[in-house]
């Protein structure tokens, strides 16, 4: 199992949210900055990956309605491949 992490008291802007996703993801898996790579990585996961999201309400204050559509994607994603879990911590 894998496990990416996500902590909202870590991301700072668009940038660095796609960053620390693609140093747990890896570049060749995720490679641009954008929800359609992002789902498209997501998606493509085969092997069982739980998403733990840390300080959701801090992600939510710095990304504003991006962290909407991201939870959204993120959402779409685990509907479409069965080997993704999210977990919300604080």
């Amino acid at each position: 199992m894998n496990r990416i992490v996500i902590d909202g008291n870590h991301i700072d802007s668009r940038e660095t949210f796609f960053h620390v996703l693609r140093s747990q993801l890896g570049e060749d898996l995720l490679a641009g900055s954008n929800l359609d790579a992002l789902h498209d990585a997501l998606t493509s996961i085969t092997v069982h990956t739980v998403i733990e999201i840390r300080n959701q309400a801090k992600l939510a204050d710095t990304l504003g309605d991006y962290w909407k559509r991201i939870f959204w994607l993120l959402s779409d994603c685990m509907d479409e491949n069965r080997d993704l879990k999210l977990e919300l911590t604080e």
